[in-house]
């Protein structure tokens, strides 16, 4: 897909390209702070050297990852994979993630990036001043908290509340406000909804009537 083509669906969704001081701001947070895990119960199988956990709770500031079934290798977010599943969802700053399954890498005691999937996993960026609540739901995404872009794949929907995009990979830059959008041979399917002001039916007018 083209620079042209992507510019033009960014502009049909009414999307600023201007950065986003609030977005930037919104999807930092401090890898200092300490990494809380509550738990219903937990296991460690020696032999596998595998930890399962159920009904975990994760969180680090304003970051917040909840799910009824948890594993890793070792306790231990330093450099770590961990792989979350059913009803799972993850909380940066108010961007939600709602998923079934989630692979999520931790390096320096942060989050990097999720891997998630779901029938559909879906994504909610929520409102502010400046731009629309934005929501999205594919089969696959990949969220990267280091760029702060949310990678869809697999029947990929995205959509500010007004308009709409899909196609077979879309991808969100929260920090930007920016779209870009692939389809199956370059098809990328758009609904693109009026203003309500402009939905008013147009009354039909009468012709004047002839002086007698």
């Amino acid at each position: 897909m083209t620079i042209f083509k992507a510019a033009i669906i960014t502009i049909l969704l009414g999307i600023c390209l201007v950065t986003s001081t609030w977005a930037q701001d919104k999807l930092s947070f401090d890898a200092t702070l300490p990494i809380t895990l509550d738990a219903d119960s937990s296991e460690f199988d020696i032999r596998k050297g595998k930890l399962t956990f159920t009904g975990l709770r994760i969180s680090q500031g304003t970051l917040g990852i909840k799910a009824d079934k948890a594993e890793a290798s070792k306790l231990d977010f330093e450099d770590s994979v961990w792989v979350f599943s059913e009803n799972v969802v993850i909380d940066n700053a108010g961007t939600l993630i709602y998923c079934d399954r989630a692979e999520i890498n931790f390096k320096e005691h942060r989050l990097i990036d999720a891997v998630v999937t779901g029938n559909p996993a879906r994504f909610l960026h929520p409102a502010t001043e400046y731009i629309k609540q934005k929501e999205g739901r594919a089969n696959e995404m990949e969220y990267d908290l280091v760029s702060g872009i949310i990678s869809m794949a697999g029947d990929a929907w995205l959509s500010d509340g007004s308009n709409e995009i899909s196609g077979a990979r879309i991808s969100y830059d929260i920090s930007r406000d920016y779209v870009i959008a692939n389809g199956e041979d370059g098809q990328v399917s758009m609904k693109i909804n009026p203003p309500e002001s402009s939905q008013e039916p147009v009354r039909k007018q009468e012709p004047p009537q002839a002086d007698p």
